[in-house]
């Protein structure tokens, strides 16, 4: 008899867990969820809830937040005894430049059946996440692919993350993150996934030419040399005649360089900022953007109403459930609002010189630099600023903008990346056309100039993000 009781009083706990963690998989899911997400999600649930209506907006803005007033407190995202790297490991959300020149006839049936089965309006996004459901073998997996999917993947289609900060992030193991990124690249449209435009064409050779080796080399080695059109060069250093090599060039031209351009058809979506910057007194505020998220509220006054009918059990449990999703919407959709502002207030009083001198002034962030100061966990920080936009005087910005690394400095603190991006820029922009600036010259220049040690490898890493050329190919004679 005791041995019953135990079992009984144990399987009660698992169902209570069963519940609180669907209540958190639903706040994680609306905070993740973009402005424009979240109003079709809001959309879906004003269908299906008959309790739940849409409030008018107040005509006064909301009091802006100051982050010396924030106090970390118990929210959805970070309340004992759950564990956010816990839940996110159980986590499951069930949720096109260049023409086609291809005139070789399999690939060219086999894309053009890819095309046309594009769902109309469907973004590069959805369409991956759809593949990550039916690919994905395990929960950790499809946790993975879709935090890859939805931050790191642009619109070409290539993957722009690095897989150990991704695992750091998401406490799990790198491998686990290579795996995931590595099933992406077996999705269409072939060549997803690549970190470059080498990459993705190797993808798609692997995929449409498989025996050309010789093509597979001339990708990987010879590339550069390909577009700037040096045939015998190439010829020579394959040893090959220089009428093979544009044979495998014409093979080279019915391949996309940028798969996700297939999507770009779709409606153009105006941005609209989820959260504004304003200056008051000697400081910037932020407050919540009144065009993004509608306010909502439960009906009590229908439930009561329906209350009053004879009812059998089944309709009392179907209002006892759409009246608890009501409440629970609303709470998780408030607490997302406020996460937002204390996360974009504590970003805003770091970045300060940003908002009036410029990206040359933006200052090294990191996640956990914000979560510190808000009092959340770091990947709460990742799922509040991805997707979410912020309008400053310098320009509309994803909050995500403003996390970038620093580089040692001989005075005064670290300089951030994304300021030496800006000065890389300024100085190429301000070169001799006739002698433009070796990546080495510029990282003496940097150095000089601004007491910043930087390797030449990380000004042609830097220059090659900002889609800048090399310096033999910026040459005017």
């Amino acid at each position: 008899m005791m041995r019953m009781e135990h079992r009984q009083t144990q399987s009660q706990r698992q169902v209570q867990q069963l519940v609180l963690t669907q209540k958190m998989q639903q706040a994680l899911h609306i905070l993740q969820l973009s402005g424009i997400e979240l109003e079709q999600y809001i959309d879906q649930e004003l269908e299906v809830n008959p309790f739940l209506e849409i409030v008018q907006k107040k005509d006064e803005a909301p009091e802006p937040v100051r982050s010396e007033a924030l106090k970390p407190e118990s929210t959805p995202f970070d309340e004992e005894p759950f564990d956010l790297d816990s839940f996110a490991d159980q986590w499951d959300i069930r949720r096109r430049e260049g023409r086609d020149l291809s005139y070789n006839e399999d690939i060219f049936s086999r894309r053009q059946f890819y095309v046309d089965s594009i769902t109309q309006g469907e973004s590069l996004r959805a369409h991956l996440l759809t593949q990550m459901r039916i690919a994905a073998d395990d929960e950790q997996t499809y946790f993975i692919g879709e935090r890859i999917i939805i931050g790191d993947i642009d619109t070409r289609g290539y993957f722009t993350g690095d897989t150990e900060a991704i695992a750091q992030e998401l406490n799990v193991p790198a491998e686990a993150v290579e795996k995931a990124l590595s099933l992406i690249r077996h999705f269409e449209p072939t060549g997803v996934g690549a970190r470059d435009m080498a990459e993705c064409l190797s993808l798609q050779i692997d995929a449409f030419f498989p025996e050309e080796e010789e093509l597979k080399i001339l990708v990987r080695e010879h590339l550069d040399a390909l577009m700037r059109r040096q045939i015998p060069q190439i010829a020579k250093a394959m040893r090959i005649r220089p009428e093979r090599v544009e044979e495998l060039r014409s093979h080279l031209a019915t391949l996309n360089p940028w798969p996700g351009h297939e999507f770009e058809s779709s409606p153009t979506q105006y941005i609209t900022p989820d959260v504004v910057v304003e200056r008051v007194d000697d400081r910037f505020v932020v407050r919540l953007s009144d065009e993004r998220v509608p306010d909502l509220r439960v009906n009590d006054s229908y439930h009561q109403e329906i209350r009053r009918g004879s009812m059998t059990e089944d309709e009392k449990e179907y209002i006892r459930k759409k009246m608890e999703s009501a409440n629970w919407l609303v709470r998780n959709i408030a607490q997302r609002q406020q996460t937002l502002i204390k996360v974009a207030q504590a970003i805003v009083d770091v970045q300060e010189a940003f908002l009036e001198k410029g990206v040359e002034h933006i200052r090294p962030l990191t996640l956990q630099n914000i979560a510190d100061v808000v009092g959340v966990h770091e990947s709460t920080v990742a799922r509040t600023t991805r997707g979410k936009y912020i309008q400053t005087p310098q320009g509309l910005f994803e909050l995500k903008y403003f996390f970038c690394a620093g580089l040692s400095s001989d005075e005064g603190p670290n300089q951030s990346t994304k300021s030496i991006q800006a000065l890389i820029k300024k100085l190429i922009d301000e070169e001799d056309r006739r002698k433009p600036l070796s990546d080495q010259q510029i990282a003496d220049l940097i150095q000089k100039q601004e007491g910043v040690h930087i390797a030449r490898r990380t000004v042609t890493k830097y220059r090659e993000a900002m889609g800048i050329l090399k310096t033999s190919m910026r040459r005017q004679y």
